[in-house]
Formats: C-alpha cells, structure tokens, sequence
C-alpha cells in the first residue's frame, strides 16, 4: 500500500501533531507499507492508494477527492466546550462553564473593540466552517479518543465514520527509566510554550512553594512570544525554562523529576503525560478533554482555570509513588507499533470500500 501522509497548517509549528505524524508514518513502514511525507499546501505528483491528512483544510482534501484518492484525517480536536466530558452522555456543567478560555479571548478582542471582535469571530467561524467541511468530504476520521469523535459529532454535526486510532509513545525509549531515584519536589512541565498550554498558571500556582522546584521544557510557539515573555517574567528562583529539547533527550528529563504537570486548557491526550508515565513520574494533567481515557485514576486531574486545584494536585502528586500499573497500561496499549495497525487497519477498510474487488466472472 502506498500513502501519503500531508500536514499544510500548523506543519511550522513543534508539537504533538508532529510526532503523530513521524511516528505514526515510521511505524507503518515497519509493516510493509510506503509512506511519502509531504509538507505544503499543493497535493503532490504521484499515485497514493490512501492520503492520510493532518490539519488539512477542506481544499486540500478536495484536491485529493478530485485525483480519485480516499482520504483519512487526523483529527486532533479540540471541543468547542473546552468541557471534561470523555465518555458518553449530555454536556455536564463544566462543560458549560469550560468555555473560559474561548470566553477570555472574546473578552480581549471586545476590549481592543468592535473591529477586533468582529475579526475574531469570523475568523473562528471561518475555521469551523472549514474543518467542518474538510472532515465531511473525508473516507475515514482518525481521532485519539472516544471522546474525541463524540464532540465531533455533536459540536460540529460531522456523521463521517470513525475509527478511534490511540495516540502513543516509543516505549523503549521512555520506560527503562521507570525505576530511577529521583529528589523530592521535582515538578517538571513539557510543552510547547502558549497559553494553551497553561504554563503561566502552573508558575503562579507554584510560587512561594517551599522545597518544591518547577522545570518548563518546550519551545515557544511562534505565534505567542509575548507569553513565553510574561512565563520568564513571572517566574520566581525555584523555575527553570528551558528551550525545546530533542525528542531523543526527553527521557533523562522524565527520569530526572518526581511529577510531570500539564495544566492545559484541553487535551485530547497529552502526549507527554504519557511519556512521563512511562517514564516514572507521577502525573498531574488538565481536567478537559480526553485525558481520562487514558490515564484512568491513575493520576490526578486540574482546572486549568483554577490555580487552586493546580497547587492542591501537584502537592498532592508529589507525594504519590509512580503507578506501576500505569506504566504497564502505557507502554503496552499505547505504542507506535499498536497506532500503526489500527491505522493500517483503517486504510485498508477504506480502501475496499472505495475499490472492491470485482467479482470472479462465471464460465
């Protein structure tokens, strides 16, 4: 099988998306199938059997749709209700009082006026609009949780079908640091630097802290100088920032501090809490989203609106032990090589239903 795997928006921007991508496309090839990466917003020449797309847009899906090709989208959603609900049921309360963080842009935009407001809308509508059609002329969506393709459903109105593909990790990688000592009060947050991210909270959730020490580690998203700025400027003598690592440097980091915190404002998995696990952390991680699904009560959930809740849950975490049980879960249903067949398994599901055999003809 040949596949195309294509990212166009956010393809300049570090992050999960990106491992997905390179990892997933590794993974697969290690079962026999040839995948092309491409970056770039023009579908390139070739003869793919599946394009699998990554944050595309509904004009670079139609141009895979007008070359004949099927199509699979990663989705990475994030709920328009910011809300906590991964399972099934109607929206509970915090899913309504979840919007904060799409309520304190609106709020900005209002305060900067009546044009600033007006674009922001449009531009999200626009957004939505878009996805919403790019994820409606796809064969397949691939999101990371069950949760995930709920909110799909009910957010956006999106019937595609769905195959819930589980986000993962590189489990030799990370796991053989399980066991290493580590000093107490070591809190470690690995992340791209944005207010997405809820690094500025975790800071002045921590402050004044006694014997407890907080270590950020990521990149800082292009887009957001100005709050990698205000996380220097509020951060106190017991935060260290760090500039992005290499992927392959993580471990000693993990390895290195007793609690890894992700105080996002949604997740639908959280890459790193997974690595953490595995690595030997205790794990303290965003209420919202789709977290849940895979960390399950073996760690301990934050409101990332809250600085309360992030103070109280990463002491508490600091005094919890690594959950063996987790690291197990981890790196036995959640590795590159099990994301590889499920996707695989997609594909190939697709790609008999856009192609079907033809029938022995009869003598």
């Amino acid at each position: 099988m040949r596949v195309l795997m294509w990212i166009n928006s956010g393809a300049e921007i570090p992050g999960g998306h990106r491992v997905q991508l390179q990892q997933t496309a590794s993974a697969l090839r290690t079962l026999g199938v040839e995948v092309h990466e491409h970056d770039g917003p023009s579908l390139p020449d070739g003869g793919w059997d599946i394009v699998h797309g990554f944050q595309l847009g509904a004009g670079e899906v139609a141009q895979a749709r007008q070359r004949g090709f099927p199509v699979a989208m990663s989705t990475i959603y994030v709920g328009l209700a910011y809300g906590t609900a991964a399972g099934g049921g109607g929206p509970t309360l915090r899913d309504g009082a979840g919007r904060t963080y799409r309520g304190m842009r609106y709020l900005g935009a209002s305060l900067r006026g009546r044009e600033s407001l007006t674009r922001l809308a449009t531009l999200e509508m626009e957004d939505q609009l878009d996805r919403m059609r790019a994820w409606s002329m796809a064969d397949v969506l691939l999101p990371n949780a069950a949760g995930e393709a709920r909110h799909i459903r009910d957010d956006l109105g999106v019937l595609t079908q769905t195959v819930v593909v589980p986000n993962a990790i590189d489990a030799g990688l990370f796991a053989p640091g399980f066991d290493r000592p580590r000093l107490a009060g070591t809190v470690l947050s690995v992340g791209r630097i944005e207010p997405h991210k809820g690094q500025l909270a975790l800071i002045e959730a921590l402050r004044g802290l006694p014997d407890v020490t907080l270590t950020i580690v990521g990149p800082e998203h292009p887009h957001h100088r100005d709050y990698a700025d205000q996380c220097r400027a509020a951060a106190t003598d017991n935060v260290t920032l760090l500039p992005g690592v290499e992927h392959s440097e993580l471990p000693d980091l993990y390895a290195r501090h007793h609690t890894h915190v992700l105080a996002s404002w949604y997740e639908t998995t959280g890459l790193v809490s997974l690595e953490a696990a595995a690595s030997g952390c205790t794990i303290v991680t965003t209420d919202r989203g789709h977290a849940r699904e895979y960390l399950g009560d073996d760690a301990r959930y934050c409101d990332p609106a809250d600085p309360t809740t992030i103070r109280q849950t990463t002491m508490a975490a600091l005094g919890d032990s690594a959950s063996a049980p987790l690291r197990d879960r981890v790196t036995s249903r959640f590795t590159w090589d099990e994301t590889a067949r499920a996707t695989l398994a997609a594909y190939e599901r697709v790609v008999a239903l856009r192609d079907p055999h033809p029938s022995a003809a009869v003598d």
